[in-house]
């Protein structure tokens, strides 16, 4: 969708960490990223530690948000004695190096038994040098306090930031006292100095390392998926394809970026509420390629609630249109469904917090897409690859070639008179259009390599039309054979192991040359608009659930099969006319 996942950056051979700063936090943190380097050339180890250090940003990034905190007289102490222990860890190992620059001024400045000897009777000369020695002393401390408070998401509020600096103050001259001694006398001795100082507990310091038996969300996503593609079985197939597997894992690492990782046990209805009102404020792709290239997805929908806030407060229409309610609900039920999977291979997690989060608006798919109005079917078969074009490229441009022997004139040809889905139609093999007791019909099935259905009661057995047969479906089909196995081997796979993905989008190019695209309409409209002439042409609800795949209830649900009544089917299916519209042309095109 043009959104980049937020993942290890590769700089030479070794693998960074690089995230956006959100908008919100950048006066804050006073910068625009995180950057820093994972320290490991293994990508395995990269993906590990980059799941761990951003877990850890988001915490951070959590509790900035949270707003001004008071520390306690304790929490206060732990933290000077962390700067303290941190400052004589960095320069243990060379202390004299230090007295290069001017960090110990302040250890003059501050002690008491210090005589400064003015070497000049120029007072403003020597308020001027005790003054930037101050200076240099005050930055230096106040320096090291930002710094820690921010790396530890700590936003303090003045009071405890005044009773903080104190504290401080007094450890970083404790501590250039230890390092003196190391300096000078070579007393590297255990340090009772340090000992005096409450532990100080981080709370980057993930929950989950404490528990074994709930797993932090990141390490359950990568076992789900790892399990879901896993090859198993006579055929050696996975449960599911690269795509499918694509398709939920995008969802799962989304929630996971929105809301940050911990064990499964602790993610709360809240956390569904918030990734669900994310995607009610999430744009369609084409404004996501145009206005957000290369952000994430928590970018994204920060940019698109700042824009939504603005639009609202000036009175003005958004300038995107948001993903449809199918969109949200189909990923909702991703990550419902990781919840599901978790709950049967780990103790102790909780209800799904995704259990009735989706919307329920529109529960009805005939509402998601409009069938074609006759007027739209006129356009779309009255087009010039279906009457007569330049060439098989350029087939949306007049001429006298009709492209009879390619998908881009059966395909649409095919879903208006059987109702099938553009993934079923373009996956058909020559030997799925068979003759049985003279009725030839389509094959719906995955049975061969590369075929899937939406569910089992999508197997079934569909009658080849009588205008299919004029157009010359059956001599189409013969000379397929030849070639090779599959129908229209020139509309290949995509990479997401759906053969409809790059049809579906040439075809809504199809219908916006037309003049007709509507944001309710696309191939799947020839659908319901079979649905809906099957039904005016007074064929039986059962029968149309029989053609299109649907269950039905009782002794109706074996109409699906195929395997009965294929003769009372046909006998129906002929029923369907579409009278309204004129093929004439057509008919003329492909007799010349």
């Amino acid at each position: 969708m043009g959104i980049r996942m937020a993942s290890p950056l590769l700089r030479g051979s070794v693998y960074w960490f690089r995230k956006g700063v959100p908008d919100d936090l950048r006066t804050i943190l006073k910068k625009t990223e995180e950057k820093f380097s994972l320290r490991t050339r293994d990508p395995a180890e990269a993906k590990v530690r980059f799941a761990k250090a951003l877990a850890e940003v988001e915490e951070r990034w959590a509790r900035l948000r949270q707003g001004e905190v008071q520390l306690t007289h304790k929490q206060s102490l732990a933290i000077a004695g962390q700067i303290y222990r941190e400052m004589v860890a960095e320069q243990e190992e060379d202390p004299k190096a230090s007295f290069g620059d001017h960090a110990f001024d302040g250890l003059m400045l501050e002690k008491k038994d210090v005589k400064f000897i003015p070497i000049t009777k120029n007072q403003a000369l020597v308020d001027m040098v005790l003054g930037k020695m101050r200076e240099r002393h005050e930055n230096h401390n106040v320096g090291r306090i930002d710094a820690f408070l921010l790396r530890e998401g700590y936003r303090l509020h003045p009071d405890s930031r005044q009773k903080l600096r104190r504290q401080v103050d007094e450890a970083i001259y404790a501590a250039r006292g230890k390092l003196n001694k190391m300096a000078f006398q070579g007393d590297y001795s255990p340090d009772p100095e340090a000992e005096k100082f409450p532990v100080y507990v981080s709370p980057c310091t993930p929950k989950s390392e404490q528990s074994n038996d709930i797993p932090l969300l990141s390490v359950a996503i990568n076992e789900w998926i790892a399990e879901k593609t896993r090859a198993s079985g006579k055929k050696k197939r996975a449960a599911w394809s690269k795509g499918t597997a694509g398709s939920y894992e995008l969802a799962a690492r989304r929630f996971l970026e929105l809301v940050g990782d911990r064990p499964l046990s602790e993610y709360k209805k809240r956390d569904a509420k918030a990734f669900k009102e994310a995607y009610l404020v999430l744009p369609k792709t084409e404004f996501i390629k145009k206005q957000f290239v290369g952000l994430t997805f928590s970018e994204i929908v920060s940019k698109a609630k700042e824009i939504a806030a603005n639009a609202e407060a000036a009175g003005t229409e958004l300038p995107f249109v948001c993903v449809d309610e199918s969109t949200i609900n189909k990923n909702i039920g991703f990550v419902q469904a990781l919840w599901g999977w978790a709950r049967k291979h780990y103790d102790d997690v909780p209800t799904n917090p995704f259990e009735g989060m989706k919307l329920t608006g529109q529960t009805d798919a005939v509402e998601q897409r409009d069938p074609f109005t006759t007027e739209e079917l006129q356009k779309i078969f009255d087009a010039p690859v279906f009457t007569g074009c330049k060439s098989s490229k350029a087939w949306q441009t007049p001429g006298s070639h009709v492209p009879y022997h390619e998908g881009i004139y059966w395909v649409p040809l095919i879903g208006l008179f059987t109702g099938a889905r553009s993934g079923e139609i373009i996956q058909l093999e020559v030997d799925d259009i068979v003759e049985e007791r003279g009725i030839l019909h389509f094959k719906i099935t995955a049975r061969r390599k590369g075929q899937k259905l939406k569910s089992t009661n999508a197997e079934r057995k569909i009658p080849v039309h009588s205008m299919l047969i004029r157009l010359g479906i059956r001599e189409f089909a013969e000379a397929q054979r030849k070639k090779g196995s599959r129908l229209f081997p020139e509309l290949p796979r995509a990479t997401d192991g759906h053969y409809s993905t790059a049809f579906s989008s040439r075809f809504g190019r199809f219908l916006n040359k037309l003049g007709i695209k509507t944001e309710k309409n696309s191939f799947h409209s020839f659908r319901h608009t079979f649905e809906d002439e099957a039904l005016d042409s007074d064929i039986s609800v059962n029968f149309v659930n029989s053609l299109q795949g649907h269950s039905n209830v009782g002794m109706a649900g074996r109409y699906g099969s195929g395997k009965v009544r294929l003769k009372a089917l046909h006998a129906e299916f002929e029923k369907v006319a579409f009278e309204e519209l004129d093929f004439s042309r057509v008919l003329a095109a492909r007799n010349r």
